[in-house]
């Protein structure tokens, strides 16, 4: 298994390609260390020069592998410039609010510091300031002062020597800081600096636990004075995530340091939220602000944020495919190209996770996909076209074809399907009931990955056209909820499994998209138990066994040519199928993928009465080949009705969309069933043999 490393810069070129293809350059690398001097993490600071924009964000070194993000310090994380606090015991030291202002005082030989923002004061280990005498120097706008103000509660009971530098006498820009000073003062000097008039913080500024500095600054306007919960929240998530939206206007939060990503409607931004908020501040916030920020946070990130695509489970980048691990708190993904797989720490997908979505564990090279044969009761003639459809099933580029499994009670059809899929997107609720409406299979394309359906009787033909649209990429959309102007729309397309004990698929156009399977008898049954054991002490083999199978298959994919004259509809799965029997060194995949075909055929025929009736008028040697309007037609046909049925049409039209829906399976029969056009008053329609 190869794990990825990186350099620093390597890191930061791909990390942060989108802000440097726009325009930002590197600006600086700030090192936060321990005591020693050790690196903890970096801070990486980018400047667009046109703009004067500035990005800030932490990058740590975890693994082999550089991550966006703080490692977790449980509220003792270190000051920067920590070693030469410790060291230069004796000088006074200067706070200001950012890492660059702090590099600019240094340079001049003083001593400053800084927690790294605003909202993180409150997880700093602020023990090595006890008792030195400390200097805060603000930006010079609200920010500024409401930083100030934090800083000043926080660091009562470590100093009672803090003193503020006087930023209204410094002639200052609007949100100058120190190194605004510093350029409007060229040659500056370290008696300069202590020159600086400053205001002495006394006990009269903190009365009764509360921050009153600000309300004793001229500059502090009304609207500023405490920040509402809500904007605490705001300024917390903004400050641990970046918020985006996706070509469906979705919103989302980028945790910058797991890198998993939330989107803010749903519970486990809110299960994050809180309690990372708590961790912080040691509160838990109310539900109104909660609510209240959400709508804030939505905003900034649908009209501040940037368009990136989120994906469930599987993507594919700059012709990479990437399958998501789903691990907790960790963002590792497979990655996978042709002739190779590894596991990555760092990659450019942005994936979701429903709250049913369950990991994959760690893949091991040298498997074998004859321990899920054994498992699974799937004929062996048929193990290829399996095999193919589950590699398919990670490739999220290409029409997906439907497997369907059939076979008798007690063929193990609803075992083999949630072993199929657990094998690749396993999930807590693996196999799901049958959808009740085309909305239904539209919403569970949008939280899943892999779709399956088990104990299927009947499918009705506008969930059919509904798995249809699923298979090759379609959306649903309705309007929204207490809302005349807006409409709510789902946009997928997913791979589908489903099962029963008969074939529910007779539409002709999924039966074009369909591989089925008929599964024998188990004869010699094993405890559900005991099997469920086995697959989960093999999964990580069967899973690296099925990743070799895919690099290698992608590695010879370019060189597959499809016979002209069996060029089937699924023409990208047939390709993969037959790249992949050469990798295994078994049958011919064509003759595998062209036998289901004629088997599905035949099926379709005796689930459609119509068509059946059809094949045995044109077996009548009586009847010749015939020309006629539907009404004409309908009646001729009734005598070759083996008996009367629900599905059998009761008018002309309901024939001409029988007959529509019937001729792909016909022709492949050896029939021609097609509509001639208006003729005189009516439409008449041709079928003959071919």
């Amino acid at each position: 298994m190869d794990i990825q490393k990186v350099t620093i810069n390597d890191a930061i070129s791909r990390l942060f390609a989108k802000y440097l293809n726009d325009g930002f350059r590197l600006e600086a690398i700030h090192n936060y260390t321990d005591a020693n001097g050790e690196v903890l993490y970096h801070r990486i600071r980018l400047k667009k020069s046109s703009t004067n924009e500035k990005i800030i964000r932490p990058l740590r070194h975890e693994d082999n592998i550089y991550v966006l993000g703080e490692p977790k310090f449980n509220n003792k994380k270190p000051l920067y410039n920590l070693p030469q606090i410790i060291k230069r015991s004796n000088e006074p030291i200067y706070f200001c609010e950012g890492e660059w202002c702090v590099d600019t005082i240094n340079q001049l030989g003083c001593l400053a510091t800084t927690s790294g923002g605003a909202n993180s004061i409150g997880t700093v280990d602020l023990e090595p300031l006890m008792g030195r005498e400390l200097i805060i120097w603000p930006d010079n706008d609200e920010a500024g002062i409401r930083y100030a103000d934090y800083l000043i509660t926080a660091l009562q009971g470590f100093s009672s020597n803090i003193k503020l530098i006087d930023v209204d006498k410094l002639n200052l820009p609007k949100k100058g800081d120190v190194v605004d000073w510093m350029f409007a003062h060229p040659i500056p000097t370290k008696e300069t600096i202590e020159s600086l008039p400053y205001k002495i913080v006394n006990s009269n500024l903190i009365k009764n636990g509360k921050k009153n500095f600000a309300s004793n600054n001229k500059d502090f306007k009304e609207k500023d004075k405490p920040h509402s919960e809500a904007s605490y929240i705001v300024e917390f998530v903004t400050e641990h995530a970046e918020l985006f939206f996706d070509s469906h206007k979705e919103t989302y939060a980028y945790d910058l340091l797991t890198h998993e990503t939330r989107n803010l409607e749903g519970r486990q931004f809110k299960s994050w939220l809180v309690s990372n908020y708590y961790e912080a501040h040691d509160k838990t916030p109310r539900e109104h602000s909660i609510r209240e920020a959400i709508e804030t946070l939505k905003g900034l990130a649908q009209f501040k944020g940037e368009l990136h695509d989120v994906f469930i489970r599987v993507a594919i980048f700059d012709g990479v495919y990437y399958l998501d691990l789903g691990e907790k708190d960790k963002n590792r993904a497979i990655c996978i190209s042709p002739g190779s797989w590894k596991i990555l720490d760092d990659h450019p997908i942005r994936f979701v996770r429903s709250d049913a979505m369950l990991p994959l564990p760690v893949p091991l090279k040298g498997g074998s996909m004859n321990t899920l044969w054994q498992m699974v009761n799937i004929p062996e003639n048929m193990q290829l076209l399996v095999l193919a459809w589950l590699i398919d099933c990670l490739r999220p580029e290409t029409p997906f074809p439907l497997l369907e499994l059939v076979g008798e009670q007690g063929s193990a059809k609803s075992t083999t399907q949630e072993f199929l899929r657990q094998l690749i997107d396993p999930n807590s609720c693996n196999l799901r009931a049958s959808p009740k409406s085309d909305e239904d299979v539209y919403i569970a394309g949008g939280m899943n990955w892999l779709v399956s359906y088990e104990n299927i009787s009947y499918l009705p033909q506008k969930i059919q056209d509904a798995l249809c649209v699923l298979s090759t990429g379609g959306g649903y959309a309705k309007r929204k909820l207490y809302s005349n102007a807006d409409e709510t729309y789902i946009k997928v397309k997913r791979p589908v499994v489903l099962n029963g004990i008969c074939a529910s698929i007779t539409s002709q156009d999924l039966i074009d998209r369909t591989i089925s399977i008929e599964t024998p008898l188990v004869e010699q049954r094993v405890e559900s138990n005991q099997l469920r054991h086995s697959f989960s002490d093999n999964h990580s083999q069967m899973l690296g066994a099925l990743l070799d199978i895919f690099a290698n298959s992608l590695a010879i994919l370019p060189s597959i040519d499809v016979p002209k004259s069996n060029c089937p509809r699924l023409i990208e799965f047939v390709k993969l199928g037959m790249a992949i029997s050469k990798v295994i060194g078994q049958s011919d995949f064509l003759k595998a993928f062209n036998l289901n075909r004629s088997e599905a055929i035949a099926r379709t025929i005796e689930a459609s009465p119509i068509a059946s009736a059809i094949i045995e008028m044109v077996s009548d040697k009586r009847e010749e080949p015939l020309s006629m309007p539907l009404k004409y037609l309908l009646h001729r046909l009734e005598k070759y009705s083996f008996s009367s049925s629900d599905n059998w049409p009761r008018t002309p039209k309901g024939l001409g969309d029988a007959l529509r829906r019937a001729a792909p399976a016909l022709r492949q029969m050896g029939i021609s069933c097609k509509s001639l056009g208006k003729q005189g008053s009516y439409v008449n329609w041709e079928i003959k043999s071919i």
